[in-house]
């Protein structure tokens, strides 16, 4: 797996979501190419194992679990817009 950033700081911070975001997505990206039929899913919020172990990945590099796993739904979310033309 690959190596994520870390949060910037301990404890809530202004755009600390979008941080999370920007340090799942290359990973993110990755695993959805091999696991395409996941994303819909992962989308909807139900994080298949591959994408569970993203965010435990992400859990113990300092981001909280629950942060990562909306970081995967929304980039799930994001990548299925762009594919449908809605993004």
């Amino acid at each position: 797996m690959q190596v994520l950033n870390r949060p910037r700081q301990n404890g809530p911070y202004r755009d600390r979501d979008i941080g999370c975001q920007e340090a799942l997505e290359q990973s993110f990206l990755t695993l959805a190419e091999l696991h395409s039929g996941d994303v819909l899913d992962a989308a909807a919020g139900r994080l298949s194992s591959t994408f569970m172990a993203l965010a435990k990945h992400a859990a113990s590099v300092g981001w909280t679990l629950e942060e990562a796993e909306v970081a995967i739904s929304e980039l799930a979310q994001n990548l299925l817009d762009e594919s449908t033309g809605h993004g």
